[in-house]
């Protein structure tokens, strides 16, 4: 995977974003609950730490427009167990791919609670970034869950560190609505009729290998794609809010790929 470089011009809300949006998965911690059974410990005995222990596991992540993250989990899953007794959950973001020194890289942690919901939108978003949750989506145990932000913390580097409040970090999506309605049908199109433009985009821009590229996500601040295997990102200059300012970055970016040598 390519390094996440960050434009140091942005601010760090606009960093820390960049860095969730890149992230296809992260890590969450939540409290062990009393309730949790130890079905899979050998021959079903009794755990040995205390429920208020802290437990980490991994999952998938979509982030909505605004930056908000969503998961796709189990709820018999020992951690929606938990969450069910105490949402209070941290999710960690690691951006440290590709750097020799891990600890130069970045990552984000937030603060903040995770609920289940049902959100039509968010599922299809969530989908759509990772088509292989298809075959389970659709279990009676797998529930959509929204993580409510309340304050993240980004390291971006040695002695990088600071404290952002989710009023700076989400973005105020109320002038996007119509970005947002159209997400799925840009998409659709950008993978039917212009799939030349992704694959340009995706050898040219970012020297990733040939291969079927599709578009996979779209936000005020950039597009996802992936080839099945592989996930990148390709920001925009500056915040979208309608499907023609959209097509408009998209094919700014198109041309930029083709006189890209």
């Amino acid at each position: 995977m390519n390094k996440i470089k960050p434009n140091p011009n942005s601010s760090e809300a606009e960093k820390a974003r960049n860095l969730m949006r890149w992230a296809t998965k992260a890590y969450i911690a939540t409290e062990l609950s009393p309730n949790t059974k130890p079905a899979d410990a050998p021959g079903g005995k009794a755990m040995t730490v205390s429920s208020s222990h802290p437990y980490a596991s991994l999952s998938l992540v979509a982030l909505d427009h605004d930056a908000t993250p969503y998961m796709m989990l189990s709820d018999l899953a020992d951690h929606s167990q938990n969450m069910a007794q105490n949402p209070k959950t941290g999710m960690l973001f690691d951006g440290t791919a590709g750097y020799r020194d891990p600890l130069a890289g970045g990552r984000v942690t937030l603060i903040g609670t995770m609920h289940k919901v049902n959100n039509d939108r968010m599922l299809q978003r969530f989908l759509t970034r990772h088509p292989a949750s298809k075959l389970y989506a659709e279990f009676k145990d797998f529930s959509l869950y929204r993580y409510n932000i309340q304050e993240a913390h980004l390291i971006g580097g040695f002695a990088k560190a600071i404290w952002v409040p989710a009023e700076d970090l989400k973005l105020d999506c109320n002038e996007s609505q119509e970005l947002i309605e159209a997400a799925t049908s840009i998409i659709d199109h950008m993978n039917s009729d212009h799939a030349d433009a992704i694959n340009l985009i995706a050898e040219k821009t970012f020297r990733l290998d040939p291969g079927k590229w599709r578009m996979c996500g779209i936000d005020p601040e950039g597009w996802d794609l992936h080839n099945g295997h592989v996930h990148a990102r390709c920001s925009f200059d500056q915040l979208v809010t309608t499907p023609a300012e959209a097509r408009n970055a998209l094919v700014s970016q198109t041309k930029e790929a083709r006189t890209t040598k």
